[in-house]
């Protein structure tokens, strides 16, 4: 039982407006403070300048969410995860650059993808892990959420990955915890690895991010995916087209996507990039739209309409997918689809997550 959804807004608000959040786990050299200051301290991760270029290590303590993180940041994360890409197809080999640390996995609510991801990059890394859900815990007994942190915390973690279904439990956790807190989605609000995987596929795919037009489809009003991918590919020069039905559109997103619309043959047109979204109905308090069919009529992504994008399209979709809902089972298997693909990046992109928090850097993995 998490402390009422208040104190997790209030702990998210604080949790962005502090210049870090919490003391890290070693005091910084002088010089390491001064260059700590002299970049922002935005969504609970400092990039250190290297001595040309952009950054080449993250001295500060967790990775909260996209909403913040500069450019530089954003392209250390994926060189890093480019530089793991090799060894993270390649099952049998580890690398030991997270050995004697250990990872809890605290998920809160269901999750395939991105709990067996981490899973595997941890150990890739050679990292002792513990897992924990929300079946085995004691939160089912009343326990607070920061109290079960505290526990686990008094087991020395290294590093905690958390999903929960309130938004800002992630922050309420770097405010209280020595740990380094990774958000593996919380609520509605954001799932920062995913966007970092989603945008290190379009990378490999394009070549670049700058100046590509990507279309996001579904269920926006629900989607921290959206919230991810719009922060990062804002940030990264991207014009995003955002489209679903007008009960599932925020209000909001008007100042932050490039175009709003309700037609999707509108949003496909000449796109880059598709991205299609769930419908997440667990979080669905009401009928958004009449059916499932008349959902797929008016917004599902057939062959038809794939037709409209750019010829060289990718299809994308965080899964899990509900064909012939929000996706035709022969785009989704099509020659354009990278959803696998996703998949397999993530382990990389989480790999390079945890190595970076604890300490590693580009340098040491290039040298």
């Amino acid at each position: 039982m998490i402390d009422g959804g208040d104190r997790i807004q209030e702990g998210a608000a604080r949790a962005r407006r502090a210049p870090v959040a919490g003391a890290g786990p070693r005091r910084p050299a002088p010089r390491e403070r001064a260059a700590a200051e002299a970049v922002p301290a935005l969504a609970g991760i400092v990039a250190r300048p290297a001595r040309e270029g952009p950054s080449a290590a993250l001295v500060h303590r967790h990775l909260l969410g996209i909403q913040g993180l500069t450019a530089p940041e954003i392209t250390l994360i994926l060189d890093t995860a480019l530089a793991f890409a090799e060894v993270s197809t390649r099952p049998i080999k580890k690398v030991p650059t997270l050995r004697g640390k250990t990872v809890v996995n605290f998920f809160m609510e269901p999750s395939t993808r991105t709990r067996s991801s981490f899973e595997i990059a941890e150990k890739r890394l050679s990292a002792d892990t513990l897992n924990f859900s929300l079946s085995t815990s004691s939160l089912l007994k009343g326990e607070s959420l920061l109290d079960t942190a505290r526990n686990l915390e008094a087991m020395a973690p290294d590093m905690i990955v958390i999903r929960h279904k309130s938004s800002g439990a992630p922050h309420l956790l770097a405010r209280h915890c020595h740990s380094n807190i990774i958000n593996a989605g919380d609520g509605s609000h954001e799932h920062p690895t995913q966007a970092l995987l989603d945008a290190f596929t379009i990378r490999a795919k394009k070549g670049r991010l700058s100046g590509l037009r990507v279309a996001i489809i579904g269920d926006l009003a629900h989607s921290r995916v959206l919230r991810s991918n719009l922060f990062l590919l804002k940030t990264m020069g991207a014009d995003v087209v955002v489209c679903g039905p007008p009960t599932l559109i925020p209000a909001e997103l008007g100042r932050l996507a490039a175009g709003v619309t309700f037609r999707i043959d509108e949003a496909v047109e000449a796109a880059d990039v598709i991205m299609m979204l769930r419908i997440q109905r667990e979080r669905q308090k009401g009928g958004a739209f009449p059916t499932a069919r008349e959902y797929y009529n008016l917004f599902g992504l057939t062959e038809e309409r794939v037709r409209r994008a750019s010829p060289d399209v990718i299809i994308m979709h965080p899964g899990p997918m509900n064909r012939g809902v929000e996706i035709d089972s022969a785009v989704a298997d099509g020659p354009y689809s990278v959803i696998l693909e996703q998949v397999t990046n993530g382990v990389a992109v989480r790999m390079a997550v945890l190595y970076l928090l604890a300490g590693g850097t580009l340098d040491e993995l290039a040298g």
